[in-house]
């Protein structure tokens, strides 16, 4: 039987959500923790230009970090430049476009002043290496892809919108970055329905993901843990567990969403992260 999930805007125009995450981050010298909680409203606009898509604006409300996060500030400074955005979705509710993106770069601006005038002469030459990269990623246009995977933003743009089928599961691919050292994790994943209410059309879908073996650059990966590690023949064994859930109400508003990812290079390397996501006005 097929399902289909499409997003119906007619009933409410508006949905407060709260996004929960944490992660820890370790390697054989370090370990850092990071948590957050924030309050985000995605609004309806309108149907895109092509009517395939639509147009949502999204704004956080609120932001808050954890005492123990060690990436507090240029977290809260990054996520600064997408606090009000008006976005343009594909015909799967993925983000195509940021149509206010004058806007980000003007935040951009004062963000990156900012940090060069805050910059000390110990961690300057890192300042401007982030500064490089944030530039070239918005000149690219990498930055809207960095940005739709990952945090609140991954769960309201999920790009999960179409039909499903009992037999074939939906398959998608995925660069998470931040996770795999200096590279982005390659993901596969595949999405199939686990719940589904034939009268009321709720339903609930699930992903587990895999590493897309064909997008990885493990050469590079191998090469840089052997220099670091200075042992030219040592064996490099990624390990990854991936999944994720979301369950969708009768008009296929998001209700509530969960991801968590394990990443482990046995004796180099761990990254474990969750991240939660529930409408917090569903009875009024």
């Amino acid at each position: 039987m097929e399902r289909i999930l499409k997003f119906d805007a007619f009933v409410s125009d508006s949905r407060r959500y709260k996004h929960e995450a944490s992660s820890i981050v370790a390697t054989e010298k370090m370990m850092m923790k990071t948590s957050s909680e924030t309050l985000i409203e995605k609004k309806y606009l309108e149907k895109s230009l092509d009517k395939s898509g639509h147009v949502f604006n999204i704004k956080t409300l609120s932001e808050t970090y954890g005492k123990d996060s060690a990436t507090q500030k240029i977290g809260s400074d990054m996520n600064s430049l997408v606090s009000d955005i008006d976005v343009i979705t594909d015909a799967r509710g993925k983000l195509k476009q940021i149509y206010n993106m004058p806007d980000v770069i003007k935040r951009w601006d004062g963000v990156k002043k900012k940090w060069k005038k805050e910059a000390t002469n110990k961690n300057r030459e890192q300042v401007h290496k982030t500064i490089a990269t944030v530039e070239g990623n918005l000149k690219n246009g990498t930055f809207v892809d960095d940005i739709s995977n990952q945090g609140v933003l991954y769960f309201l743009l999920n790009g999960l919108y179409g039909s499903y089928d009992d037999k074939e599961e939906l398959q998608l691919k995925r660069d998470l970055n931040k996770f795999l050292v200096t590279q982005p994790l390659p993901l596969k994943i595949n999405y199939k329905v686990v719940d589904y209410n034939r009268f009321t059309k709720e339903m609930v879908i699930e992903g587990l993901g895999e590493v897309d073996e064909e997008r990885l650059d493990k050469k590079t990966l191998t090469k840089l843990i052997r220099t670091l590690k200075d042992k030219i023949n040592l064996k490099v064994d990624l390990q990854v567990a991936y999944k994720e859930r979301f369950e969708f109400d009768q008009y296929h508003w998001l209700i509530k969403g969960e991801q968590e990812v394990k990443v482990k290079i046995p004796g180099f390397y761990m990254v474990e992260s969750k991240q939660s996501i529930i409408q917090t006005d569903r009875d009024g």
